[in-house]
């Protein structure tokens, strides 16, 4: 593995931490609405909210190391992503924006209106449906240059069958991850009713979303043939992981057993997948216009970001189990409340 390689597959760990503890995030704030539109048990509302308060702020931390790492690691991504990709990530912004201040006057505010729950699952479910939006484009055929600027063809990105394979599968990914992480909380909680419900939740989005990942192969194939040769021949191992990992945490969910076994799985599960796609995707960050091998920074520097990233890592993760066991899992805050239902 070249030094590239490396640098990218640190970058892979913070992108994919982010990709798990967002999908919790964003498709728990949803399952927090849809609970009050169908109406279910006060106890299922008070199981998410649980998770949502202590935890959300810790999310995005590791979004922005991926983006740091990314531009310290390829400084020409700044100027050909940044100029691209201007329009997506300024609607992200903006989503971020909203969706932490419909957040603060839920949690913190105590605003508990209909509209206030509604706004936070919009804003958590369009998130990542724009954030995901960046991996069509990386598999080129949407970005020109004119005048001697790079332009994104927004419009054909919005007419592509690639875009909106990748739109469903984040769309029912993040319901999925979400549904078992809280099967798996709610266990944890001490409410079966909760457990049932999130369980039930988990098991009508997995086969969808393990049908829309699939579907995604058809629409590359014709996009981009040798990307797809790359990931169903020398990659496909990684696939096959994947889909074995899915039908054991499938089952597992079928069973009402082991909850937080059926959520490592799920974890297992999406970064086997997450990993083909992405080694296959090499050595191209952006096709063809950022090649990793030609873009990548000077030895010195490169040798520093990787201690600091590394290093960085190393204490996020503990700092994130250190986080998760005074609140999500210790027994006076996660059953609390439910000893009062």
């Amino acid at each position: 593995m070249t030094t590239p390689e490396l640098a990218i597959s640190l970058l892979w760990l913070f992108l994919f931490s982010y990709i798990i503890l967002a999908s919790v995030e964003f498709g728990a704030g949803f399952l927090l609405f849809w609970a009050r539109v169908r109406k279910w048990p006060r106890e299922v509302e008070e199981v998410i909210e649980k998770y949502l308060s202590p935890f959300w702020e810790v999310t995005n931390v590791f979004l922005i190391a991926f983006v740091v790492g990314l531009v310290g690691f390829f400084p020409k991504s700044a100027y050909v992503y940044g100029t691209v990709l201007l329009l997506p990530g300024t609607i992200a912004l903006l989503l971020l924006i909203l969706k932490g201040t419909f957040f603060a006057y839920f949690h913190y505010a105590k605003v508990r209106s209909p509209l206030a729950v509604f706004l936070q699952a919009v804003t958590g479910l369009l998130l990542p449906l724009v954030l995901v939006s960046i991996i069509p484009v990386s598999e080129g055929g949407f970005v020109v240059e004119q005048d001697g600027k790079l332009v994104l063809l927004f419009g054909e990105v919005l007419k592509s069958p690639l875009q909106w394979t990748f739109v469903l599968f984040a769309l029912l990914s993040v319901l999925f991850v979400s549904a078992v992480f809280l099967h798996f909380y709610a266990s944890r909680a001490g409410s079966p009713v909760a457990r049932e419900k999130f369980r039930l939740a988990a098991l009508n989005t997995g086969l969808p979303a393990l049908g829309a990942g699939a579907f995604i192969l058809l629409p590359l194939a014709n996009h981009r043939p040798e990307h797809f040769l790359a990931m169903s021949t020398e990659y496909s191992w990684l696939l096959l992981l994947s889909g074995f990992l899915f039908v054991n945490a499938y089952m597992f969910l079928q069973r009402g057993k082991w909850p937080g076994l059926t959520f490592l799985l799920v974890i297992g599960q999406y970064a086997a997948a997450v990993a083909a796609y992405g080694y296959s995707h090499m050595p191209y960050l952006l096709y063809p216009l950022l090649n990793i091998e030609e873009a990548f920074v000077n030895p010195t520097m490169a040798k520093y970001l990787f201690w600091t990233l590394g290093l960085g890592y190393l204490v996020l993760i503990p700092g994130l189990f250190i986080l998760a066991w005074l609140f999500l899992f210790s027994d006076t805050y996660v059953k609390g409340k439910a000893k009062n239902v």
